[in-house]
């Protein structure tokens, strides 16, 4: 029987309701010898270990803030998990994920996160159970949650839902630090790049590193995959360096596009993966014959 995916939303109203809808999923899945992993918050996690008495030492607590810092992470998160659990004879895992919604845009992010979830683990032999508690959360991350989540009336395909809310643009102010047309060779976008890095105390660190892989990535894509005019612009903001690699091509045509893996028996399609796993915020848009990825990642 081939394995696949379940992924529920759990919404709840009080802390009797968190413990009652959740002990009984993770018990059950104990009984059947499944892996079982909570990434919640520390309050929610004292409230399942109380409520789950000795049996609370079969389950891995995750830390929830660093299990939800990016959505590729994350995925490629869930499926070492799996692997993991599978190298111990676990033929299954049950994953409590309380990904946590934050500011508006991030709240975005992490919709379009779940709904990804369906397609690039749809084979997976997981039940993803995530918690939703109505007595905070906005409006908004509720209607998204019940639209990410198969089995609810609302509920949209991950191609329907990306199409539909794209991915927040990383914000800045003012005008770039810097402006220029590419030609051909990635280095010259290594180059500028490093240079203005450089100068605001980056030099040195494994950040820059990681700033210059995915800018190398970024812009090999638009002289492999883009049109015939490209260009960088490169902004220095409070939060860290934010560029932007744009050319006149249609953009990717996947929209799962930086959430699905690479295949491991291909060589190419990594960049979108690397720069997303890397990247604070990232995002992609297709504007008037105009494709923009625009990407940031913190200061050192």
């Amino acid at each position: 029987m081939r394995a696949s995916l379940t992924h529920d939303a759990f919404f709840y109203d009080t802390d009797e309701g968190f413990t009652g809808g959740l002990v009984p999923f993770v018990r059950d899945g104990l009984r059947s010898d499944h892996a079982v992993v909570a990434a919640v918050t520390d309050a929610n996690a004292d409230l399942l270990r109380d409520a789950l008495g000795r049996d609370a030492a079969q389950v891995t607590f995750m830390d929830r803030d660093g299990c939800f810092r990016r959505p590729a992470s994350t995925v490629a998160g869930w499926r070492k998990l799996l692997a993991d659990a599978a190298s111990r004879g676990h033929d299954a895992v049950r994953i409590i994920g309380e990904a946590g919604s934050g500011p508006p845009a991030r709240h975005v992010t992490w919709a379009r996160f779940e709904s990804a979830v369906n397609e690039v683990l749809a084979d997976a032999p997981a039940w993803i159970l995530c918690p939703y508690d109505t007595r905070v959360l906005p409006h908004e991350v509720l209607a998204d949650a019940r639209r990410t989540h198969p089995g609810s009336d609302t509920y949209r395909p991950p191609a329907e839902f990306l199409g539909a809310v794209p991915e927040p643009v990383p914000p800045v102010d003012g005008p770039p630090a810097d402006v220029t047309l590419l030609g051909d060779s990635v280095a010259e976008a290594r180059h500028l790049v490093g240079r203005i890095a450089a100068a605001h105390g980056w030099a040195g660190t494994d950040r820059l590193d990681e700033l210059l892989l995915v800018t190398s990535e970024i812009a090999a894509n638009a002289v492999l995959y883009g049109g015939a005019r490209r260009e960088l612009r490169v902004w220095v903001t409070p939060q860290g360096m934010v560029c932007e690699v744009g050319d006149d091509g249609p953009g990717p045509s996947d929209p799962l596009a930086g959430y699905r893996p690479p295949d491991d028996r291909l060589l190419g399609g990594r960049g979108m993966w690397i720069a997303q796993q890397l990247s604070e915020a990232f995002a992609v848009t297709h504007h008037d014959g105009w494709t923009r990825v625009r990407f940031m990642l913190s200061h050192p």
